[in-house]
């Protein structure tokens, strides 16, 4: 097969599904239209499919090129986001615009689930190439990471193992034409927090009288920030910062409460996040109790996964996409410091997290991610198909000796470590326990 050529052919399909979604986006966890218009799509290429409660949809592809039997399980992620989106992009006006006000696809997501609708068409039609299983997995809630642990436990439930995983991020960093795949790390992983210092309120002119949270925070932000000097290698990636501050509305009253959230990114999740975390719970508790003040986490979770590319994979999929759409197509980028809960997969299984550019300026495309002025140069559209479907026929057909699984302790376990408690791992898999094959 001429992968390149395949991709042109289903070019039209895909950039029309491109267009349907963003004109149709909907929000995390309401993907339900989405999710139906992929159904109805897999249906017509004759692929059966599960709905995953509350996770997504998974499709299943069965080749009849005799082979090892190997699995791949390529993604997309379905869900926008809740921006209001400008009518032109940074150049010109769009070629299609969201008719659900206060929504946007800002992230790509849009052309996600086309490339892997074109990718599925294409292997649909030549079904005697592909020597073993592929499934489809159609993701909700990502933005939020709401859906992964219902996918999880599905996989879970269902018995279900791959040899390998693929996706796709469409990168505003990366001109158009170009397909980054990178060894190791590519994507951070984030831990958010959101506590309240409780202190004693009083007035100004006796602040002996009271306890501040104010000044609790300040000793505890100071800290924090003096962490990163003292405890963290500088060549470990770690950054921290705190977006939300809330205290006081009096100017001459010292509040009884302030409220903080932010996020840390890191790489190493075991040797840097993992420690990070720790000393955010003891520290903040400590300089709570030396300022009289009590510390409320209203919430924290993480650090989960960073998205990391198996190596032998990743030089893998630079020699078989090469192949497919020429040698000058397939780059390195710097790694990206936004999350991904692709990164649950590759825990489980070793795989490749690919970056495909939709910087144009003559087309107006490049603006940030998550930005109102985010579109997609669709001509990238065909790389990205190419990619997936190069890689998931080499994967099947080659010999490749992939890197020992990440996390070997199971899904449970790792539901648990990503901060889910026994209890709402128990409803997770009672809710997907439901899922019923389609077609």
């Amino acid at each position: 097969m001429n992968i390149a050529h395949e991709a042109g052919r289903a070019a039209p399909y895909v950039v029309a599904m491109r267009r349907y979604f963003h004109e149709h986006p909907e929000l995390p966890n309401q993907e339900d239209a989405t999710l139906r218009r992929v159904g109805e799509e897999l249906k017509r290429m004759g692929i059966p499919w599960e709905e995953i409660p509350g996770g997504g949809l998974m499709g299943f592809l069965q080749g009849t090129h005799p082979g090892k039997g190997k699995t791949v399980l390529l993604r997309a992620d379905v869900d926008a986001l809740p921006v209001q989106e400008n009518p032109h992009n940074l150049a010109q006006p769009r070629v299609c615009i969201s008719q659900t006000p206060g929504v946007m696809h800002a992230c790509g997501h849009d052309g996600h689930t086309a490339i892997l609708l074109g990718a599925a068409k294409i292997l649909s039609e030549h079904r005697e190439q592909v020597a073993g299983q592929v499934l489809l997995l159609f993701e909700r809630g990502e933005e939020r990471g709401s859906g992964i642990p219902q996918v999880l436990a599905y996989l879970d439930q269902r018995g279900i193992r791959a040899d390998t995983c693929y996706g796709t991020h469409l990168v505003s960093i990366l001109d158009a034409g170009k397909i980054a795949l990178n060894e190791g790390y590519t994507m951070s992983t984030e831990m958010c927090f959101r506590l309240t210092i409780h202190g004693k309120n009083g007035h100004v002119a006796r602040p002996d009288l009271a306890n501040s949270p104010i000044d609790c925070f300040a000793a505890l932000y100071s800290a924090l920030q003096n962490y990163r000097l003292t405890q963290v290698s500088p060549f470990q990636v770690f950054t921290f910062a705190v977006g939300q501050l809330q205290a006081g509305t009096i100017a001459n009253t010292i509040p009884d409460s302030l409220f903080f959230a932010g996020s840390a990114r890191v790489f190493d999740r075991e040797r840097v996040g993992v420690p990070f975390r720790r000393y955010l719970e003891t520290t903040a508790q400590e300089i709570a109790a030396a300022h009289g003040c009590t510390l409320e986490y209203n919430s924290l979770s993480g650090p989960a996964f960073p998205v990391y590319n198996d190596p032998p994979c990743t030089r893998f999929a630079r020699q078989v996409i090469g192949e497919a759409v020429g040698r000058q197509a397939v780059c390195t980028s710097e790694p990206w410091m936004a999350s991904e809960d692709f990164s649950c997969l590759q825990a489980l299984y070793p795989g490749v997290f690919a970056f495909v550019g939709i910087r144009n300026p003559q087309k107006g495309t490049g603006a940030d991610h998550h930005n109102e002025y985010f579109d997609l140069d669709e001509e990238a559209l065909p790389l990205a198909v190419s990619g997936t479907v190069a890689y998931t026929l080499g994967f099947l057909q080659g010999k490749i000796d992939t890197a020992p699984r990440r996390w070997t302790r199971g899904i449970p376990a790792l539901l648990g470590e990503i901060g889910y408690g026994e209890k709402a791992v128990r409803e997770i898999y009672q809710r997907v326990a439901s899922a019923q094959r389609v077609l």
